[in-house]
């Protein structure tokens, strides 16, 4: 009986800490935080939505920012979708990191709406809470029940019983030998949705959504060089004409939107606002007068990443050059003249120590001189371990011809970008 109970706790010290890890869903995982970008009045923020432990409870709330604007005053509102309860509360964004709390009684959809500079964005997104599993109620159960048995074996064996003191034994070995088994299997084994996830997608939705269209104007309709004006981003299902609001993060944004002038001078990366299902905004200020062109990238939910693009133009004069993004260093590409097809190396090295930014070290964004051909990879190191040749960016140019292209990447004093042209040959050297 003795060998029986070192055998059971040996078992049970050994497999316990083996538990399997949390649920997750698509593109969330419990207890995860939630990291959306946001440019709210010429401010590059990120909005982080931490994960939570317990409903009814605290909802940690704050705003990371990456391109300096001052102090920014949010006013903030948390609203349940479910059953409509709203609470409300203040956040101000501004150098450093800055969080705020807001109670949340359920779990399941809610929307976050946030309001600055006279811009208004509404975030969807789920609170989840990880509702354990039945594997996990057999794993406790069968310890505690052999516990039980154990002590009633020792009881037993002490008043001379020693037959039905061994069946006891036996009967604590089988309940911890059905515990382990499932510590063992528990990763393999199907579990269910946190609370609060959405409903498991059909198959039809698996195997991925409509290409979206994509209706991209300008208010006013036809803005003047130097005046800032409204770019909206309407977000069509090409199968049913409804608006698109299944947009997941892609990351770290609901949506990447770049904006680039037709000679390439004007260059712009932002998050747009959503301010109503399948509507994107995003305040711009264009220096002069000329074509335009506004390519956005996002993923739907259970589909991969898409990109719609379209021109709007600019009147009037030309205002002062020059942009509000920084513009400093220089990059390097290896070959000097890539091949089309071929990988060629673009290195950057970074004026200061790099900020993670959008989950990336990195960005590269390339453009074709014409403007058809739009390309955004990312430098895959993590940030803070850059190589000493700085950022490293792998990209492999489709055709011969010229191309733009912008590097981008975080420091403490803001977002650094990095413009510089490619020439691409369609035939190696001999």
């Amino acid at each position: 009986m003795i060998r029986a109970l070192c055998l059971v706790l040996g078992l049970s010290a050994v497999l316990l800490p083996a538990g399997a890890g949390p649920a997750a869903a698509h593109n969330v995982v419990v207890g995860a935080d939630l990291r959306i970008a946001q440019t709210f009045a010429g401010a590059e923020l990120t909005l982080v939505i931490k994960g939570t432990e317990q409903v009814p409870g605290p909802l940690r709330i704050g705003v990371e920012t990456y391109q300096a604007a001052g102090e920014l005053p949010i006013a903030l509102e948390l609203r349940s979708v479910a059953d409509g309860r709203t609470v409300t509360g203040r956040l101000t964004a501004g150098p450093g990191d800055r969080y705020t709390r807001l109670r949340v009684e359920t779990t399941g959809p809610h929307e976050l709406t946030l309001r600055a500079g006279g811009e208004v964005a509404v975030v969807p997104f789920r609170v989840l809470v990880d509702r354990g599993s039945m594997w996990e109620l057999l794993i406790y159960g069968g310890l505690f029940a052999a516990g039980v048995v154990l002590v009633g074996g020792l009881l037993t064996g002490a008043l001379s019983r020693p037959g039905r003191a061994a069946l006891l034994v036996a009967g604590a070995a089988a309940g911890v030998t059905v515990a382990a088994m499932v510590v063992i299997l528990e990763p393999r084994l199907p579990t269910g949705p946190p609370d609060g996830a959405a409903p498991t997608a059909t198959d039809q939705q698996q195997a991925g959504r409509p290409y979206v269209q994509g209706r991209v104007t300008t208010l006013p309709e036809r803005p003047a060089a130097g005046e800032e004006f409204t770019l909206r981003i309407d977000l069509l299902d090409g199968s049913t004409g409804s608006p698109v609001d299944d947009l997941t993060a892609h990351h770290e944004a609901l949506a990447h939107v770049v904006v680039t002038s037709e000679d390439g001078r004007y260059f712009r990366h932002v998050h747009s606002l959503r301010t109503a299902p399948g509507r994107l905004e995003i305040r711009l200020r264009a220096d002069r007068a000329g074509r335009y062109r506004a390519y956005t990238e996002f993923e739907r939910e259970d589909s991969g990443g898409q990109l719609v693009s379209a021109d709007f133009t600019v009147g009037g004069e030309a205002a002062s050059p020059g942009t509000a993004e920084v513009r400093s260093g220089a990059a390097v590409t290896r070959p000097a003249v890539p091949v089309a097809g071929r990988a060629a190396t673009i290195e950057v090295r970074p004026t200061g120590a790099v900020r993670p930014w959008l989950g990336m070290a990195g960005h590269l964004i390339v453009r074709s001189a014409d403007g058809e051909f739009f390309g955004h990879v990312h430098e895959m190191s993590p940030a803070g371990r850059v190589s000493a040749q700085g950022l490293r960016f792998t990209y492999a140019f489709p055709t011969a011809g010229r191309y733009l292209a912008w590097a981008q990447y975080a420091t403490s004093g803001g977002i650094v970008t990095v413009p510089f042209t490619v020439e691409v040959t369609g035939e190696s050297a001999r």
